[in-house]
């Protein structure tokens, strides 16, 4: 018993140390001699973990279990080592066992509803990453994901409400303005897209997605018609109006949007003022 133990804390010393190979030596030696020992096996599990080494990882986590059946913490390393070995009706039914467990572990939810997002059930991820946002309220995880399943399945509105409570908290995150501008897009909210994506290029101006979506509606007389006033198509009047007021310039350099949206607001309600008169 005193050899197992001095060998275990030579395990220890090496893996404090980093030298992980040499602690899963270590390790291996305490199983030979006493294949049941718990740390030992955990102690495997996270550092064939650590090293990416899954599958090994999972071997070492499911015996565990196999020792000890309702080890929480074990059950939730080895639900995300599942999702990772991209395990996923695996990982879904072990997290369940989880949360039976401990229904406030929230980050249980977080790592079922990706493996539910990745096997295309985005409903029932949403229904997670409800229960995360309950659970952990503080949590910017929940509402990413579950502004990105809103926006998989075309609930573009919910999908804005979560990216906008993000933004509420910190303004200069790339991903969630990109995919808020995305959004708004889907809904014709043209003005507030490009916001977005000018937010986008001043964070990261090497953004190509932006760069793109920019380039093609700064260049698109369509996108105008998106915007709200399709009626204007066969106006030449209107057309002119539009031309003069040099719109390319405007979305490229975004320096007069504000002005440019104010202006298609009083010609659009112009027109249509001039239409009911009629």
């Amino acid at each position: 018993m005193q050899d197992l133990e001095k060998v275990y804390k030579i395990a220890e010393e090496y893996k404090m140390q980093g030298n992980l190979l040499k602690a899963l030596k270590e390790y291996n030696r305490i199983l030979d001699k006493n294949p049941d020992n718990i740390n030992a096996q955990i102690n495997l599990a996270d550092t064939y973990y650590i090293l990416g080494e899954i599958d090994k990882s999972i071997e070492h986590y499911e015996n565990v279990i196999e020792l000890k059946p309702n080890y929480e913490l074990i059950l939730y390393r080895l639900g995300i080592s599942y999702f990772r070995a991209t395990k996923f009706y695996k990982a879904i039914s072990v997290l369940d066992r989880v949360i039976k467990l401990d229904p406030d572990l929230y980050m249980a939810y977080y790592w079922q509803g990706l493996s539910y997002y990745h096997i295309g059930k985005v409903r029932k991820s949403i229904e997670s990453y409800k229960k995360l946002r309950e659970k952990g309220k503080d949590s910017t995880l929940g509402y990413y994901h579950l502004a990105i399943s809103y926006k998989t399945i075309g609930n573009y509105k919910e999908a804005i409400n979560c990216f906008e409570q993000i933004l509420k908290e910190e303004q200069n995150i790339v991903s969630v303005n990109y995919h808020l501008g995305l959004s708004y897009l889907e809904i014709s909210k043209i003005e507030k897209a490009l916001l977005c994506f000018k937010k986008v290029l001043e964070i990261d101006s090497e953004h190509q997605g932006a760069k793109d979506i920019l380039g093609n509606l700064s260049t698109d007389q369509e996108m105008l018609y998106t915007f709200g006033i399709e009626e204007s198509k066969s106006d030449e009047n209107m057309e002119a109006l539009i031309t003069n007021y040099h719109i390319g310039e405007a979305y490229k350099g975004f320096s007069g949007i504000d002005r440019a949206f104010k202006y298609f607001r009083k010609k659009l309600n112009e027109k249509q003022k001039g239409s009911n008169n009629d």
